[in-house]
Formats: C-alpha cells, sequence, structure tokens
C-alpha cells in the first residue's frame, strides 16, 4: 500500500509543477476596442508591462519580432509600451501574461489650446 502510495505521489508531481508554471502567465486583458480596430488594420496602442518594467519591455519587444508591430515609445519610468500592432502582433500579445497586465488604445491628443485638425 505505502508503494502504491509513493508512485502516485511522484505521478502528481509533474501535474503539480505545470499548475504553478501555468498560474503564474496570468490572461492578458485586451480592451474589446483594440480588437475591433485590429480587426480593421494596423493600431496604435498602449501595453501595460509587469515588474520589472525595463526587463518586460525588451522581453515584449524581443517576443514581437517577426510580427506587424512597430514601436511608438518606450517609457522609461511608467510600466507602458505605445505600440502600432496589426493582427500578428495582438496575438502574441495575447499569450505574454507572463509579462503583460492588459492593451489598452492609445490616442493622440492635441495640446490644451491648439487649434481642432480637420
Amino acid at each position: 500500500m505505502s508503494v502504491a502510495r509513493s508512485v502516485r505521489g511522484l505521478l502528481m508531481v509533474p501535474v503539480l509543477i505545470a499548475a504553478c508554471v501555468s498560474a503564474g502567465a496570468a490572461p492578458v486583458t485586451v480592451d474589446p476596442r483594440v480588437e475591433h480596430e485590429v480587426a480593421r488594420g494596423i493600431t496604435r496602442v498602449l501595453v501595460e508591462v509587469r515588474p520589472p518594467i525595463a526587463r518586460a519591455q525588451q522581453d515584449v519587444l524581443s517576443r514581437l519580432s517577426g510580427t506587424d508591430f512597430r514601436l511608438v515609445r518606450r517609457f522609461e519610468s511608467s510600466p507602458l509600451l505605445a505600440l502600432e500592432i496589426g493582427p500578428s502582433a495582438l496575438a502574441a500579445l495575447k499569450t505574454m501574461g507572463d509579462v503583460i497586465v492588459r492593451v489598452i488604445p492609445d490616442s493622440v491628443i492635441p495640446p490644451a489650446g491648439a487649434p481642432a485638425q480637420r
């Protein structure tokens, strides 16, 4: 009986390890407006990364290699990356729950008092 219990315990180790590893990768929240805009083509987004900021930003950029993205701005003191992305980049971002919190739309807001663009 103790041999069967030991074998059962050993068989549970890989299951527990897999559960712990996958628990570290939380799902990435993607704003529905981003999904809508990416379906229409390239769109501008803000990607919120997990700390440590610099390492997470670099990891995101490295993992986006080969997708349809362009770096717009890398913020040094806030956990954000401004990107232009297409469908393949969005698909890649969705798999990065270990380094990304969320993806939200970005928009350019003119300075106060600036004439309205038409």
